[in-house]
């Protein structure tokens, strides 16, 4: 299926690269290839469920696959034959390269997993010392570094390569220290600020906010994000009398947008960040009157038109759903396809909540928990909308997958129209309606401590 002879990069074969592979458990019959949220091909799989596909004049840089539900970076250079190998029930932890190119792709992979399991820890560390913290995350990354330095040795690694794996060891060591004041929660993160070693943040010296290689890259945006937090919040301090977090803040949010229009240069790294700010405030605060402030503040820094008119109608669609006003109507279909009105499932209080099958975890942990509540509160009604473009057989296809269903499954009639009246996003949104329809919550999260006293609230 592909090139299975050695192929030196440096040989004359310049600009042409291959990938392919087999997907086991398919979520789809296909696979699209993208680069910098571009999507270049759609690739059908084979009835093996194995796919290649050929690029040729492109950049080598990274690289996406999307396979119907999960999403994964590669890394591709000139004369790449790079062969993947994925179990989709068990993603990340079974993704395995082959041929050219697999070493670089395998270590980065490696690193991913190491960095992911760590980010799971570090609110169980954040109550160590400073010091106590910064060593255990600088042995790690020492380690990681160990790592490369052996990989390097041992094979003829590019440039390019060797700028990705550092940045991704790197940063999110960095990321960490950026975190840290926000995960000690002995203290306030103002004290936290206050007792940190005045070398802490020295790195924050040698960062390139501006890095055209990183800039579709996680691990670089991800640090980029908590970075920009923290300079905010401490700049926040010095002009305010608040000592705690607040993330709900419209000042702490302003100076966050004057931060990164001031430090970035390179247009779609500003924008991805200033978009992050805008979606992140509107979507936790439910305090409207502040929504146009931010939205000025991001229209005069942002340079994407679309990121703008987005903005404006998400702003718009969110106004609409403030606590008191009715939950916009929207058309379901049911297990018989027949249309029927959101207004006709609302008889009693309501929670309403969202899952797509390209977010299997989420799918599970939701229905899971709609169950729990099922027994708990069943002055309630629990209502699932599924978010893709399926039929009803293909959704309980799903379902039956994960073992996992609701009696009250529906399915938008049009999904991108009625995601955007109600302003899916993220999918853990849940609304709390009371008996008439009305928005007690339209931004509820049933995994939030706090859930289930808004439920108790509404009965109450």
């Amino acid at each position: 299926m592909l090139l299975s002879c050695k192929v030196d990069k440096d040989e004359s074969i310049n600009n042409i690269a291959y990938i392919g592979g087999e997907i086991i458990n398919p979520n789809s019959n296909y696979i699209i290839i993208s680069k910098s949220k571009v999507k270049l091909d759609t690739v059908k799989l084979n009835k093996q469920n194995r796919f290649s596909y050929t690029l040729t004049d492109f950049e080598p840089g990274l690289f996406g696959f999307f396979d119907g539900r999960e999403y994964q970076n590669f890394l591709i250079e000139s004369s790449d034959s790079l062969m993947l190998r994925l179990n989709t029930l068990d993603f990340d932890e079974s993704l395995v390269y082959t041929g050219i190119g697999a070493k670089e792709n395998n270590f980065l992979m490696e690193i991913y997993l190491l960095n992911e399991k760590e980010n799971y820890n570090i609110l169980g560390f954040g109550q160590k010392t400073a010091k106590e913290f910064d060593s255990i995350y600088k042995t790690s990354r020492d380690r990681k570094l160990s790592k490369l330095a052996k990989i390097k040795a041992k094979n003829k690694t590019s440039k390019l390569f060797d700028e990705i794996a550092k940045a991704s060891i790197n940063y999110e060591y960095y990321a960490h220290k950026e975190l840290y004041p926000l995960a000690n929660y002995k203290i306030s993160e103002l004290d936290a600020f206050n007792n940190l070693p005045e070398d802490f943040y020295d790195y924050r010296q040698t960062i390139d906010y501006n890095n055209a290689t990183l800039k579709d890259y996680n691990p670089y945006l991800s640090f980029l994000r908590f970075h920009f937090n923290n300079l905010a919040l401490q700049n926040h301090f010095n002009h305010s009398k608040d000592s705690v977090y607040n993330k709900l803040d419209v000042h702490y949010n302003l100076d966050k947008l004057e931060l990164i229009d001031e430090k970035v240069s390179n247009e779609d790294i500003k924008n991805d960040l200033l978009r992050n700010v805008l979606e992140q405030f509107i979507n936790v605060s439910n305090n409207t009157e502040d929504y146009d402030e931010i939205l000025k503040s991001f229209k005069s820094k942002s340079s994407n038109k679309k990121d703008i008119e987005n903005a404006k109608h998400f702003v718009s669609s969110y106004k609409k759903l403030k606590p008191g006003n009715k939950i916009p109507e929207v058309k379901l279909l049911n297990n018989k396809d027949e249309e029927i009105s959101i207004y006709k499932l609302i008889k009693k209080p309501t929670i309403v909540y969202f899952w797509s099958k390209r977010n299997k975890n989420h799918l599970i942990s939701s229905h899971k928990r709609a169950k729990e509540l099922n027994v708990k509160y069943p002055e309630f009604n629990i209502v699932a909308i599924n978010l893709d473009s399926i039929s009803y057989q293909e959704q309980n296809k799903v379902l039956k997958r994960y073992g996992v269903t609701n009696e009250n499954e529906y399915r938008f009639k049009s999904p991108t129209k009625s995601r955007g009246l109600l302003s899916v996003k993220p999918i853990l949104k849940v609304f709390i309606l009371n008996k008439n329809g009305g928005i007690v919550n339209a931004k509820a999260n049933m995994f939030n401590i706090a859930f289930e006293q808004e439920l108790l609230g509404v009965l109450n």
